[in-house]
């Protein structure tokens, strides 16, 4: 299973205000923050995370998208959210503390994931 996130706990829906962020280190993307309604939080294997990788003012371009193995050290799935309706897919909330991943888990370019994220929104919805 694969989740798909990009709802920082507090930024609700604005996409652009996430607080996750992933630097460089050496090879890797050292990642911090966390994500709230992760659809498959608790039962995927990997995330698609969209994190600030820049200090770009504009928000739309200091995102990008990183693939995070879930079994990776620093990941960690606080709860199973209790929804009313929706049962099929679980929806968690999650927690990445200096997760590392190596560079080539970058999904396209640097600094487009914001445009990135809302195609596939886009896909998602028709």
């Amino acid at each position: 299973a694969v989740v798909s996130t990009q709802s920082t706990g507090g930024s609700g829906s604005d996409v652009s205000s996430i607080k996750s962020k992933a630097r460089v280190e050496g090879n890797e993307w050292v990642i911090n923050g966390g994500k709230m309604w992760t659809t498959n939080g608790t039962q995927a294997d990997w995330m698609c995370m969209l994190v600030n990788t820049n200090d770009n003012p504009n928000p739309h371009k200091s995102k990008s998208l990183i693939c995070v193995p879930m079994k990776s050290k620093g990941v960690a799935v606080h709860r199973k959210i209790s929804k009313m309706g929706m049962h099929s897919s679980d929806t968690a909330e999650i927690t990445m503390e200096n997760v590392r991943v190596p560079l080539d888990n970058l999904i396209g370019e640097e600094g487009r994931g914001f445009q990135q994220q809302m195609n596939q929104f886009q896909n998602e919805r028709i």
